[in-house]
């Protein structure tokens, strides 16, 4: 790639050398990443050179499909933040519990599930001070929409005094699922529960990954300037921590798994060109999963 940078012509190209970083998350979650810096090199080149190639950069930026292509990567490279963002929310909260929101109705206006979701935060914080979650929003194929959302610390029950005055106990999710519906009112909202034991979301890791595949989805699909995901509540995201540099993929690897300390190995990603590497980590039971 050519840059021009105070009338000098410069080449960038892959170097010999990768950066590390590492993001600890709290609750024992851990994610490193090893990326290949690159490096700028001089050209000889005339003012005369300069002025040709900026011409020739500027008639092909200004082309219908240069502009439709970089619509695109910057659209990517938004998702791709977005579910980083997602994914580290999820992780940092230590998510244990997956809900699905969901209307009989038809509701079609995301708009309004938005305000439905504020609503259900504001009225849950009247029995859960402190409640919090993540949630990315799903259209379906009728059109109507519904809400995933990763949360934690729920508690079994919650006490409630009856008409005589009597403490009671009422199980968490029917307390949550009558908070929805008192929400949506003749739109009939229903709340689906998945815990963490479940095999498929056998820890925080798994639900932020549940959770973060739909955000590309929905940058695909969703309208300008839109919010694809919704996080309510208190979080604290530690600093990323700058771990130096290393002169190769496998010294990366190895900076990796040499901070790891008790925590497994939840997935890893290593590109097919060469210059990344990811890890994710976390305490307690986890899988390999390559790529």
């Amino acid at each position: 790639m050519i840059r021009i940078m105070d009338g000098v012509a410069y080449e960038r190209k892959s170097g010999e050398t990768f950066t590390v970083r590492a993001h600890d998350m709290g609750n024992g979650h851990l994610e490193v990443s090893g990326v290949r810096d690159y490096v700028m090199t001089e050209l000889d080149w005339t003012p005369a050179m300069i002025r040709d190639h900026q011409d020739m950069v500027t008639e092909a930026l200004q082309s219908e499909w240069c502009i439709a292509d970089r619509a695109a990567k910057l659209l990517k490279i938004s998702a791709n933040r977005a579910k980083t963002r997602v994914r580290r929310l999820c992780k940092a909260m230590g998510a244990s519990t997956l809900l699905t929101l969901t209307y009989r109705f038809n509701e079609v206006n995301l708009d309004q599930v938005k305000l439905d979701l504020k609503e259900f935060n504001r009225r849950m914080l009247r029995v859960l001070p402190g409640f919090r979650f993540v949630a990315a929003f799903e259209q379906q194929k009728r059109g109507a929409w519904h809400v995933h959302l990763a949360t934690a610390g729920i508690p079994a029950s919650f006490k409630k005094r009856n008409l005589n005055g009597l403490e009671v106990k009422i199980k968490s999710f029917d307390l949550i699922r009558a908070i929805w519906r008192s929400v949506t009112k003749e739109r009939q909202g229903n709340i689906d529960v998945a815990r963490r034991k479940r095999h498929s979301l056998s820890s925080p890791a798994a639900i932020a990954a549940y959770i973060s595949k739909y955000i590309a989805k929905n940058f695909e699909l969703g309208e300008k300037g839109s919010n694809r995901y919704a996080a309510y509540g208190d979080f604290t995201m530690p600093p990323v921590m700058n771990l130096g540099r290393v002169s190769s993929a496998l010294e990366v690897v190895e900076v990796a798994y040499s901070i790891l300390g008790d925590r497994v190995v939840f997935n890893q990603y290593y590109s097919p060109f060469g210059d990344w590497f990811f890890l994710h980590a976390e305490f307690g039971k986890a899988a390999i999963v390559p790529s």
